[in-house]
């Protein structure tokens, strides 16, 4: 299993390394898109909105890569792949959604991979740890 962690790490990290570079810093030509996701995506770059994006990415991407921050660099890279995955089915009908499903796949294998890292936010009894004041 620790194979499949590494390959899963290092497909992730890439991924969102590279194109979140390249939303900072474009490197790589940008398809032409349908309008209504030219429209959406004129706003959020002007705004600035996408230039964060792009640096959570590289954040997110650069945790998966270093093996000891993994369950972190998931947590910053789930939103933006559910985002990808909502823009892709909502404004796009579908059509261009493999690499966020394939991203989504990598960040469910990797949650099932360090689930027992996660077992503090996925319980129904939470409590306050720390002292009590």
């Amino acid at each position: 299993m620790k194979i499949v962690a590494i390959i899963c790490r290092v497909l992730l990290g890439l991924m969102f390394v590279v194109f979140g570079a390249n939303i900072l810093h474009p490197f790589m030509p940008v398809p032409p898109m349908p309008e209504p996701i030219s429209t959406w995506m004129g706003i959020m770059a002007k705004s600035g909105w996408m230039s964060a994006i792009g640096f959570f990415q590289v954040l997110g991407g650069l945790l998966v890569l270093f093996g000891g921050t993994v369950p972190l660099g998931l947590c910053i890279l789930c939103p933006i792949t559910v985002n990808i995955l909502l823009c892709h089915f909502c404004l796009m009908g579908g059509k261009g959604v493999a690499p966020g499903a394939f991203a989504a796949m990598l960040e469910l294998v990797l949650i099932g991979l360090y689930r027992a890292n996660f077992n503090g936010i996925l319980t129904a009894k939470a409590s306050v740890s720390g002292p009590r004041v």
